[in-house]
């Protein structure tokens, strides 16, 4: 991975699933085409093409003044994490593995335990991100639940607080099973483009955990 690259000029697209050309890689592409036919710029990547290894709790990171985890330099993660820093906002496309995030992304979001220290450290650089946003869709082949997206809500306001990004109102699908199903959806086609003009005017509510 090309760890050089500047994420600063254009909405970060991050697609979690391990399935090529699935629905969430469809919401990923749907989402880009509406941000840039309102105006904006994208730059999309995918989870399954990086290689990050799994947290090993050995709590180096709690160390006051340590800033990187012990396992960075030896995978992919540094890319990652350069994205979350620079983005000037995110959106995130993930399917539903088990009421949860897929393990991929998973094994991503624990590895930024280094970050939550920094900032419970009072790290200066960590605490001087700017404020941003992170739009969410993700997409689950059960029809109905009431709770079927709360855990992987909650898990991704945690995961993104430490770099001072917060979640808007998130697309929130169900009943898409199949790789094509989606792409095969008119409704939510338009859906997922009309999320990507209001997350280019800006005018998508913040995200609530109270409901």
């Amino acid at each position: 991975m090309n760890a050089q690259q500047s994420f600063a000029n254009a909405l970060q697209i991050l697609g979690c699933s391990a399935r090529k050309d699935g629905n969430t890689d469809n919401a990923a592409r749907l989402f880009a085409q509406g941000y840039e036919a309102a105006g904006g710029q994208t730059q999309t990547r995918f989870m399954r093409d990086y290689t990050v290894r799994h947290c090993t709790a050995c709590e180096a990171c709690a160390v006051p003044g340590n800033k990187k985890c012990v396992q960075e330099g030896k995978d992919d993660s540094s890319e990652l994490y350069s994205m979350l820093m620079e983005a000037p906002s995110l959106f995130i496309s993930s399917p539903i593995y088990f009421y949860h995030l897929p393990s991929i992304f998973k094994t991503f979001i624990d590895r930024c335990q280094c970050f939550w220290f920094r900032q419970h450290n009072r790290d200066p650089f960590v605490l001087s991100l700017p404020p941003r946003k992170a739009y969410i869709c993700l997409v689950a082949a059960r029809p109905v639940g009431d709770q079927l997206f709360h855990g992987s809500l909650l898990t991704l306001k945690y995961f993104l607080s430490p770099f001072n990004i917060s979640l808007v109102e998130p697309l929130l699908i169900y009943g898409k099973d199949g790789p094509d199903e989606l792409a095969n959806d008119s409704e939510t086609i338009e859906r997922i483009k009309d999320y990507a003009t209001a997350a280019y005017n800006d005018t998508v509510p913040r995200f609530s955990t109270q409901k």
